[in-house]
């Protein structure tokens, strides 16, 4: 299984200020067998594996590079619940099952919370709330309205003005926007090798550096295998979200793997960083083309998004992406002037067509779970643990992921010049406040 442009290992903020060191586990070599092998060493993967030893299953995991390779120790490190759609929309969609479809991405901050405290992870988490910020009047009569529908759930939500805005941003660029209490922020790759390390304790085996080139049934088992050896086992859990390549053609072709762009500041002066984001909260705003940004703990500020469509990778601080992005961070906080951006990086992130997370069940056995479209940290690590929960037979009544067929998309060969083109239309939607 090959990804194009993915040897390197990326120049991000979180890989230069980790505290972790990685595990550095051998490839495999040779025959092995378990009772669940988990393809893919990032949040999904590893919670998924974690969960499955505690509840006494023999668990492999076999990850392509080193854990937290892809999005997973790369994203922007923000703790968002929920996904996409509403309550009702999901019921309407899957009938009860939506309800617990709901409950679980909505939950999900709070398990993520349970489980770093429950394993002493020291992944610099922190849960002061998400600021969602409305760029236009009518982004801010959606976020009024996603307001209410939470209150009505009983979030205690609070809904800012512009004033109240610019006093939690440090900013007025927003005309509003309201503050979601369960969400937070982490160092995204600490998490990942924290889950790494706590899967190891659990008697997990986890080979890096091993890529799944097939997985196959043989008689009663599967059969997975990579450049050096093979792996039997009675479940392959597929967790390889936007980077799943040619290990299965029709799951790539189901999604779209796009870009995230992100920047990050040298540390502020204590004055700017004393007025920007005061109270520590993530904040992302209401624009197609979603903004995200954060304060870390030596000051400076990490602003991430999807300037372009493009599938490719790259680390020059030449591409147009990165400019794009730090003109947008230096407009919305004028305060920090010309300061020097001093970490430029990207990563595929795995968008579904309908902007849910899916799961396929397509012979028995095989289980796929992928598209956490932007809110992966937490909800990609409890749909790990559900998977688990399923497979070991102690499934949470309250919870579920649907199980779907999985729906290639058409012409997914053209999605480079179709995304681009709706990128910009976006765009020009997004300055018209429309």
């Amino acid at each position: 299984m090959s990804f194009p442009n993915e040897q390197h290992k990326p120049d991000s903020l979180w890989r230069a200020s980790t505290r972790h060191e990685s595990l550095d586990c051998a490839a495999l070599k040779g025959e092995a067998s378990a009772d669940a092998v988990v393809i893919g060493g990032g949040f999904c993967g590893l919670s998924t594996a974690l969960h499955l030893a505690e509840a006494g299953l023999d668990t492999i995991v076999l990850e392509a590079y080193e854990t937290g390779h892809g999005a997973s120790g790369r994203n922007g490190g923000q703790v968002n619940p929920g996904c996409k759609l509403s309550r009702s929309a999901l019921e309407k969609l899957f009938g009860p099952a939506g309800g617990r479809f709901h409950a679980l991405c909505e939950s999900a901050p709070d398990f993520l919370s349970d489980l770093i405290d429950r394993k002493q992870f020291d992944c610099g988490f922190k849960r002061p709330g998400t600021l969602r910020l409305a760029h236009s009047e009518q982004a801010l009569r959606t976020v009024e309205l996603a307001a209410r529908d939470l209150e009505a759930q009983g979030v205690k939500v609070r809904v800012l003005d512009r004033v109240g805005a610019a006093k939690l941003l440090g900013s007025d660029a927003y005309l509003g926007g309201m503050v979601d209490p369960r969400g937070g922020s982490l160092h995204p790759l600490e998490l990942c090798r924290e889950l790494a390390r706590a899967a190891v304790v659990a008697g997990v085996k986890l080979y890096e550096h091993s890529p799944a080139l097939a997985m196959k049934r043989e008689g009663c088992r599967w059969v997975v295998r990579t450049p050096s050896g093979k792996v039997s086992t009675d479940q392959v859990i597929v967790a390889t979200n936007a980077y799943t390549g040619s290990l299965s053609p029709k799951l790539s072709r189901s999604v779209l793997p796009v870009n995230s762009f992100q920047v990050a500041t040298a540390p502020l002066a204590i004055d700017a960083a004393s007025r920007i984001l005061p109270d520590g909260h993530a904040a992302y705003d209401s624009r197609r083309l979603v903004l995200y940004f954060r304060k870390t703990k030596d000051r400076r500020l990490v602003l991430g998004g999807r300037a372009s469509f493009s599938s490719k990778s790259g680390e020059s601080s030449k591409i147009p992406d990165y400019s794009v992005l730090e003109r947008t961070l230096q407009d919305i906080f004028p305060l920090i002037g010309g300061i020097q951006f001093e970490k430029r990086w990207t990563g595929l992130v795995c968008i579904t067509p309908d902007f849910l997370p899916h799961y396929h069940n397509p012979e028995p056995g095989l289980h796929m779970v992928l598209g956490f479209n932007g809110r992966g940290v937490a909800v990609s690590t409890m749909a790990g643990a559900w998977l688990a929960s399923k497979l070991a037979g102690n499934q949470f009544a309250e919870f579920e992921i649907p199980s779907t067929p999985i729906r290639t998309i058409p012409f997914h060969f053209l999605r480079a010049p179709f995304l681009n083109a709706a990128m910009q239309w976006g765009r020009l939607m997004d300055r018209l406040g429309i």
